[in-house]
């Protein structure tokens, strides 16, 4: 459909005198100009002369800034022209349209400008996405080849370099990284890490007041031959890494001394609980019973003060079922107290945390208390013992076999 030229020129092609609309189609969401240029004739790019004769005619396709949430596009007829020179090379050239896109481009200068700061900003498939919903028709290529197609920013020689090496593949192949520590920004990449291409870098960038560098000794050569009167310094990081690798080989060194301090080679119970290890099967059993003692009197003393089993675990750092263990030692006394005495010749122990209790001792399937003889005959030699009549019916305790008599 015509529409007013005017209007359109004014709006697509403002700043752009060598182009003028014809016409104007919108239609399935997508609104196309037909253009063509309005000059006479063209300048040959490669003896200057001007030529008027046109040869031939053909229409570009250019697509263009969305409007309104409409695909924009535009189909330009550019004819071509026929040199008059006898001396030039070139027979026929095209009018140029530079103002509006590249020779050979699909898309206008606007939108190329607005494809490379989204590939600059996100890069490949972010940056498909976010053109995708903006209407720009560009996949995460076409994103990237306008990045690439960008000219290497130039920049100054730095005053504070900072230099470091990276791993292209680690183990193998490593290169080193130049940086501006004050501005933050990556000025070159060397090919290796040795002394030869930082001396060279530096002899031709002169300037460099101050080196902040990797502690490598051949990055120290290179600074010193490529800039002998620029100061160089260690890299914080590097004073962290350093400092915190002397403190691992310190404690690494003197482990021994932190798991038993004392002279006894006893770790204080106190100690032992806020560490958040309930159990060591690697102390000796006197230990390891006086340490239970002090867990099972803490648990009961939180549980006293009105804490759930879950804070304490929580609290310890413990799991459910340890604090539970400790919680109900008590509460097996208290039933076998209340149940009655056991045999003559035995006596009650929690199987939690009493200094007799053999290891791997089996419980008893059919009761919720056992019952160990009150003297062994051999440490090695020991049987599982009968279980007592139970008396009445006791309450079922968490985490025990509720008896079936």
């Amino acid at each position: 459909m015509l529409t007013d030229a005017s209007f359109w020129d004014s709006l697509v092609f403002d700043g752009i005198d060598d182009v003028e609309v014809e016409a104007v189609t919108a239609a399935f969401g997508a609104v196309e100009v037909m253009a063509r240029g309005r000059t006479a004739g063209a300048t040959c790019p490669d003896c200057g002369r001007f030529s008027d004769r046109v040869h031939d005619r053909y229409q570009r396709r250019l697509r263009d800034l969305p409007l309104a949430e409409q695909s924009f596009g535009i189909r330009l007829t550019v004819r071509r022209f026929i040199c008059g020179a006898g001396d030039c090379p070139r027979r026929t050239f095209t009018e140029p349209f530079s103002r509006l896109a590249a020779p050979h481009a699909r898309f206008t200068t606007r939108l190329n400008h607005a494809l490379e700061r989204v590939g600059l900003a996100l890069a490949g498939r972010a940056g498909a996405r976010l053109a995708a919903r903006l209407n720009f028709g560009a996949r995460r290529m076409t994103l990237l080849r306008r990045v690439m197609a960008l000219p290497d920013p130039r920049f100054n020689t730095p005053r504070v370099l900072g230099v470091d090496d990276f791993a292209i593949r680690r183990g193998q192949t490593y290169s080193t990284v130049l940086t501006s520590v004050e501005d933050h920004r990556v000025v070159d990449v060397l090919p290796t890490r040795e002394a030869g291409p930082l001396a060279a870098w530096l002899t031709r960038h002169p300037g460099v007041e101050v080196i902040c560098r990797d502690r490598a000794d051949a990055y120290a050569e290179g600074a010193r031959r490529g800039a002998p009167d620029a100061l160089q310094v260690a890299h914080r990081f590097h004073l962290w890494q350093g400092l915190g690798r002397a403190v691992e080989t310190c404690v690494a060194a003197h482990l021994d001394c932190l798991r038993n301090p004392s002279s006894n080679g006893m770790v204080p119970v106190a100690t032992r609980l806020a560490s958040g290890r309930p159990h060591d099967d690697s102390e000796p059993v006197g230990r390891r019973a006086e340490r239970k003692k002090a867990a099972h009197a803490l648990v009961h003393e939180l549980l006293a003060q009105g804490h759930s089993r879950r804070a304490i675990a929580r609290h310890l750092g413990w799991g459910l079922n340890t604090v539970l263990r400790y919680a109900n030692a008590a509460r097996w006394q208290e039933t076998s107290t209340r149940t009655g005495p056991g045999p003559a010749d035995s006596t009650p122990t929690s199987p939690t945390w009493s200094d007799a209790s053999p290891q791997g001792a089996p419980a008893s399937p059919d009761c919720t208390a056992s019952w160990l003889p009150s003297t062994l005959l051999s440490p090695t030699a020991w049987s599982a013992p009968t279980p007592p009549p139970c008396v009445g019916r006791p309450r079922r305790l968490p985490g025990h076999r509720q008896c079936g008599k």
